[in-house]
This record gives C-alpha cells, sequence and structure tokens, in this order.
C-alpha cells in the first residue's frame, strides 16, 4: 500500500503541473485534450500498480561472492559464504529472479596471508519489474588468504566401456601429461592426481577431444579452492578394426577310405555356411572353413557326425554354433568283371548231334563290388538254342541268363556256328 500512495501521490503532483495552464485558459479545446490525458495516465498508474504490485521482501536466493584483484602471492583458503538480499520488485517478476540477475564482488586488493571481514559491493543486473536493491542482509562477509603455493601432478585418463565388436583402442594420448595445481598449502598437499573421464562404449571412430580435469586426492576425493593449469587437455584414442567378417562355405575333410568295393557317393554339411571374423588379411583370403576330419575308414554305410569346425589361430565364428553335421553318404562301387564261360546246347533235336565241342564266350558283368567279387563261371549260364535246327551249319545266338544284382554288358562273341549231323 505505501507503493500505490507514493505513486498516486506523484501521479497528482503530475497533474498540478499539467492543470495550471489548462484552468487558465479552460475555454481552450486543447486545455481540456491535455487534463483529459492526465486523467487517463493517472487512471493507469492506479490500476496497474493495483494489479501488479511493486513489494520489498527479502530474496530467498544465495548470491556467490566473487573475488577480484587477488594478489598473486596469496590463495583463498575457504568458500566465501554467499549473501541474501532485501530487495524491490513488481509481484510477477520477483518469482522469476535467480542468482544470475545479481552480481556480489569483494575487492582483495593489497591483502596479505589472514581472516578478514570485508565489505562487499552488489549490484542487478536487471531492470525488469523495476528492480532495486535496498540492501543485503550483511555488511560484510568473512574471506581467508593463505599463502600461495604449487606443484606438479600427474594426469590420468580414466577410459570407460570397450569400443565395437572386433574394434581395438590404443592407450590415450594426452596433450600434457602433467598439470601445475595451485592454491592454499593443504589443499595442495591432498591432491595426488588431475583425472578426466572419457566412454569408449561400443565406439568405432577414434577419439579427440578436449576434457575437463578435475583434482583428485589418492583416494578419489575431489580437492576444492586449488586451480588448475592448464584445467582442459586434448586426448586422442585411435580406435580400428582389428577383425573383419565374411560368409564362408564349410569344407568338409574326411580321414581314411571305405570298405573295398564302396565308394563316397556324396558328402553334405549342415549348415554349409559360417560367418568367421577375423584379421583383414585372414577375411580377404578365406573362402572356406575346413571341418575337424571326419573318419571313414572301412566304412560300407552311410555315415552323420557331428564335428567342430577347424578354427585358425585369431580367428572366430559369429552367429552360431561352431559345430555342423556332416553326412559322408557311401554306396557299392560299379565295378566290370569279365568271365570266361563254356557254352551249353539246349533244345538239342532227338535226330540230330553236335559235330565238336563247343567254344566258350567271354561275358562282361557290370554291378557292385561285393556282388560281382562272389560271382565265379560257374554262377553265369551261357547257352544256344538248337530247338527246331535240323543237320547243317548254323550261326546262333548266346543267350545269357539274368544275374541278380548285376548287368549283363557284352558277350564275346555274340554269336557262335553250331554244326549238326543226323543220327
Amino acid at each position: 500500500m505505501q507503493g500505490i500512495a507514493r505513486i498516486f501521490q506523484e501521479t497528482l503532483q503530475f497533474f498540478a503541473a499539467l492543470a495550471r495552464p489548462v484552468v487558465s485558459s479552460f475555454s481552450d479545446n486543447r486545455g481540456l485534450a491535455a487534463l483529459s490525458v492526465v486523467l487517463a495516465f493517472g487512471l493507469w498508474i492506479f490500476v496497474t500498480d493495483t494489479e501488479n504490485p511493486t513489494r520489498t521482501r527479502v530474496l530467498p536466493i544465495d548470491i556467490t561472492v566473487q573475488p577480484i584483484n587477488v594478489p598473486d602471492d596469496v590463495a583463498i583458503a575457504s568458500d566465501i559464504p554467499p549473501v541474501r538480499l532485501r530487495i524491490t520488485v513488481a509481484d510477477d517478476v520477483f518469482d522469476s529472479l535467480t542468482a544470475g540477475d545479481f552480481e556480489a564482488e569483494v575487492d582483495l586488493d593489497g591483502l596479505t596471508v589472514g581472516l578478514y571481514d570485508l565489505p562487499f559491493n552488489v549490484k542487478a543486473l536487471t531492470g525488469r519489474g523495476g528492480l532495486r536493491i535496498d540492501e543485503p542482509l550483511v555488511e560484510t562477509v568473512a574471506v581467508e588468504l593463505a599463502q600461495l603455493t604449487g606443484k606438479s601432478v600427474p594426469v590420468q585418463i580414466e577410459v570407460t566401456g570397450s569400443p565395437a565388436s572386433g574394434f581395438t583402442m590404443s592407450p590415450p594420448v594426452l596433450d600434457d601429461e602433467t598439470v601445475l595445481v595451485t592454491g592454499p598449502q593443504k589443499e595442495v598437499d591432498e591432491v595426488s592426481r588431475v583425472t578426466a573421464t572419457i566412454d569408449v562404449t561400443a565406439r568405432t571412430s577414434s577419439v579427440d577431444q578436449a576434457v575437463r580435469l578435475t583434482p583428485r586426492t589418492d583416494r578419489g576425493f575431489l580437492v576444492q579452492l586449488v586451480n588448475l593449469e592448464p584445467s582442459i587437455i586434448g586426448v586422442t584414442i585411435d580406435i580400428e578394426q582389428e577383425k573383419f567378417s565374411r560368409s564362408v562355405a564349410v569344407s568338409v575333410v574326411t580321414d581314411g577310405d571305405p570298405a573295398p568295393g564302396y565308394n563316397v557317393v556324396s558328402v553334405s554339411v549342415d549348415p554349409p555356411t559360417v560367418t568367421v571374423r577375423g584379421t583383414q588379411s585372414f577375411i580377404t583370403g578365406t573362402d572356406s572353413i575346413d571341418t575337424q576330419p571326419v573318419g571313414i575308414d572301412g566304412a560300407d554305410e552311410t555315415v552323420v557326425r557331428t564335428v567342430s569346425l577347424d578354427i585358425p589361430s585369431g580367428a572366430e565364428v559369429t552367429g552360431g554354433s561352431q559345430v555342423v553335421t556332416v553326412t559322408v553318404t557311401i554306396g557299392p562301387a560299379t565295378s566290370e568283371f569279365n568271365f570266361t564261360v563254356p557254352v551249353t546246347a539246349v533244345n538239342l533235336g532227338p535226330n540230330v548231334s553236335i559235330v565238336g565241342a563247343l567254344p566258350s564266350v567271354t561275358v562282361k558283368l557290370i554291378g557292385p563290388f561285393p556282388i560281382l567279387s562272389e560271382v565265379s563261371p560257374a554262377d553265369i549260364s551261357a547257352t544256344v538254342n538248337l530247338d527246331d535246327l535240323g543237320a547243317g551249319t548254323h550261326s546262333v545266338k548266346i543267350e545269357v541268363a539274368q544275374l541278380a544284382g548285376v548287368t549283363v554288358a557284352r558277350v564275346t562273341p555274340e554269336d557262335i556256328d553250331v554244326v549238326l549231323e543226323s543220327q
């Protein structure tokens, strides 16, 4: 209400100053217009201040006091306490104020080591809502100065995480291996290292960035009230792809030979391809990857085995199992055997007889070796059919009876001459 009364009083004074010439020439329309403007302006001020009053109160925000003109040979030994202010400002601006709207400074020019209660200066950095600083709640702040000391400490970069699979990283390379730590003796003595953290989780590209350093004790606790020179350094970490990947065929390796008379008919593997990862030279020079040997020595039937892959050193199989299922189909070998077989006459008529002996013929049989190896000439029947033939010389075709499991490929000769005479 004091603000309202003040504004109203000022408005009345302004109105009186303008009203004097207006009253003296009241008959003049211009005087009447001026009176209207004055009244309207006064009414606007009154309404505005009523709806958004300006009030004086304590701002519940700590304002940091910054030291200026700090002598080169001293350091601030403890935190300078913040201050609070009593301000006057419009209601609608009060809640939006922050510490950044104010600046407080304490001048340390010419001071030496010791404990001081010093006056400070504070000012508003904004004029919003008619902001005015009435007074700080304290007149001085405590400042403790200590002798400035310094030392050089090593920089440690803590690398967290790992690059993406197949990538490797080199040790960090720092622009500065050590930094200068300055401040009060006690705090400087506590600093054993300065650190920064870089995360390389799943990275596929090198790191080249600036990092802010923090002073730490030997137990890793942050040390306050010291300065670092430099406080920011550049760090480089090379990250390169060490392993490459591609899909390659699985090549089955067999050991031994099937049983005599048997052959490998086909070989299959499941899965037929796998994805391998390794060095660039390995990947570019590899089209297939072998299995561990599959033994088939003496086998006379299909062999099915689950075997491991023969993975070279430094390579690996990704995205699946490192074992495969191999099927080696084994079947009898197809062979050719030649037999010399005597010819036997059948259906010889009662009134004729054969002149001389019948010759032998060569019979070629084709079939599985195990079957052919058991066949003898006695098992093969080669005949000539003399049915209805009379005396004389006849060319007769050789007939060979079919044997189970084999094929008669050829008979040499196919025909023979048979001489018959009457009896």
